[in-house]
């Protein structure tokens, strides 16, 4: 095969999407080489296609220099037959990219492993992610969403691509609002990558053009990671939000076009103007067209359902030994909402306890309160999904990029956009991606000081009126616990060495130690009790009286 019919980009998979990559880029005068595993002569038919719609722009007919045929556009897309014949019709270090096959792990292997006999060192293998057409059908579908330990490209990345020197890449997809990008032609899917960070500088041109992307981890696990701490994040903040408007609508006893309003106003010009508040004040406005009574959220059932990815978080949390209480307590309120019949049972038996009756209040300092109160409580649990990913990058020897993982969880139409999102980005960046904990960067620390005073007012209240507030209590828990010099574990330890001798360390001293707890008890006791003996034993002592001459 002469130079000229050497392809430098290879397609694996011809869908919809990789049909059109393949076009978009033999278009450009870019040499493709596609095949399609389910059925090769499929191959051949997409390529007649391709050409017959393009062909009429060509301005070169086919009896000219054989040599120029090879560099336009209808000749720039190539079949192969096998993968054996693919592989070798690509230019070295070749660059692959494999559709079709997000949700089918085993069409994936058996492409791999027929593919990597035929790869060399230095050759990089991209697996697209989710593709449209394939979106989940059910709430209930979870194919999309894999735990990393299960990414099948990062062990096979770890066990075979990595030890021959070849590139093993995945996409992810991250879940957007699609109205908005049916709706916005400038918005794009967004897809996080996982892999070589070399390779990954050099496939961007070829993807580009049909995904956003940003590279957020040396492994292909790591875009898995990223996309289950979004997840996790996502309810940590709906959470906060839910209990803030549950707050005014019970303690400051706004109603239901009160509470939109007042969402507007902070959506206008508020510190946790976002995506999350923007629809959450369109929900509140929103009648409902089937009783024609009240608002359609008034008749939401107050319940949400679980499935495995959902408990992922906290589970990873425990086993990596990092808190991420506010996280841990958006999942035990699921739980406690799936409890509704036994919910209804307690308020009629246990109710509301006494004095605790919905305090006078300014509506308007309840407003403002809870706005600093959110953004604090946004704050922490944003943090502690960065503080899993840094401590399982840790644990996976990755190199993980947190700043690019807040960009893209921060674009339009992401459930997470917001403003406070988008200075937490700065500051990271200003950081330049130092690992340390969020809640240390200057401008972070610097505007949690300065709500910290609304948050605490805001728990206080809560908790005074009976209202429960798991995620604004707990972040502001977090919050506090992590800035405390001293916490009181040591007494715990004391408790566990008086109970077991299972001893403990000193400050400033090397060593382990354990005391006699019973004995100086024992002396203590005894010398209380004579102490009292002694004093009931001995009688008063009677004045005398002094004699007067």
């Amino acid at each position: 095969m002469s130079l000229n019919e050497i392809c430098e980009l290879g397609v694996i998979g011809l869908t919809s999407l990789g049909q059109s990559l393949a076009a978009h880029h033999a278009i450009k005068k870019r040499r493709v080489c596609v095949y399609d595993y389910d059925d090769p002569s499929f191959a051949p038919q997409v390529i007649k296609e391709f050409r017959t719609s393009i062909e009429q722009d060509d301005d070169i007919n086919d009896d000219d220099d054989p040599a120029l045929n090879t560099t336009r556009p209808s000749r720039c897309m190539v079949p192969s037959n096998s993968i054996k014949e693919f592989a070798t019709i690509i230019s070295t270090p070749r660059k692959i990219i494999i559709f079709g096959t997000h949700d089918d792990d085993k069409k994936f292997d058996d492409i791999w492993n027929e593919l990597r006999v035929n790869l060399t060192r230095g050759d990089m293998v991209l697996r697209w992610g989710e593709e449209e057409g394939s979106m989940m059908t059910h709430p209930s579908d979870q194919n999309n969403l894999q735990f990393y330990t299960e990414s099948i490209v990062g062990n096979l990345s770890k066990l075979q691509a990595e030890p021959l020197g070849i590139s093993l890449l995945e996409m992810v997809k991250l879940e957007q609002d699609r109205a908005a990008i049916i709706r916005e032609s400038d918005i794009q899917d967004t897809f996080v990558v996982g892999g070589p960070e070399d390779a990954y500088e050099q496939l961007i041109l070829y993807v580009s053009p049909f995904a956003l992307i940003g590279h957020v981890g040396s492994s292909a696990a790591c875009a898995h990671y990223a996309r289950m701490v979004q997840r996790a994040v996502e309810f940590g903040m709906a959470q906060c939000l839910a209990e803030g408007c549950d707050l005014l609508k019970k303690a400051a006893l706004y109603e239901n076009q009160d509470v939109g309003r007042t969402l507007t106003k902070w959506q206008e010009g508020g510190m946790i103007s976002s995506y999350l508040v923007e629809i959450s004040s369109k929900i509140y406005y929103k009648r409902d067209g089937i009783t024609k009574k009240g608002h359609v959220i008034d008749h939401i059932v107050d319940s949400i359902d679980l499935n495995g990815s959902d408990t992922w978080f906290s589970l990873e949390a425990t086993k990596l030994g990092v808190p991420a209480p506010t996280i841990t307590a958006a999942l035990e309120a699921r739980f406690l909402s799936n409890m509704k019949e036994e919910r209804v049972d307690a308020s009629s038996i246990l109710g509301a306890p006494e004095g605790a009756d919905t305090p006078s209040v300014m509506k308007d300092q309840i407003s403002e309160d809870l706005q600093g109160a959110i953004y604090s409580a946004w704050t922490c649990v944003v943090a502690e999904g960065l503080s899993i990913f840094v401590a399982a990058a840790e644990v996976g020897q990755w190199e993980v990029n947190l700043v690019e993982c807040l960009r893209l969880w921060n674009l339009p139409a992401s459930f997470l956009n917001s403003d406070m999102l988008d200075k937490m980005y700065s500051a990271l960046t200003e950081s330049q991606g130092n690992m340390q904990h969020v809640l240390l960067l200057p401008s972070i620390s610097a505007q949690l000081q300065a709500t910290h005073m609304s948050w605490r007012r805001i728990v206080t209240l809560c908790f005074a009126s009976a209202i429960p507030c798991p995620c604004l209590g707990a972040s502001l828990t977090y919050y506090d616990s992590y800035r405390s010099k001293i916490l009181p574990s040591g007494l715990i330890r004391a408790q566990r060495d008086f109970f077991g001798g299972y001893g403990y360390n000193r400050f400033n001293e090397e060593g382990w130690y354990t005391s006699c707890w019973v004995q100086e008890h024992t002396d203590g006791l005894k010398r209380a009790t004579k102490k009292l003996e002694k004093g009931s034993n001995d009688e008063p002592k009677k004045k005398k009286k002094r004699k007067t001459k």
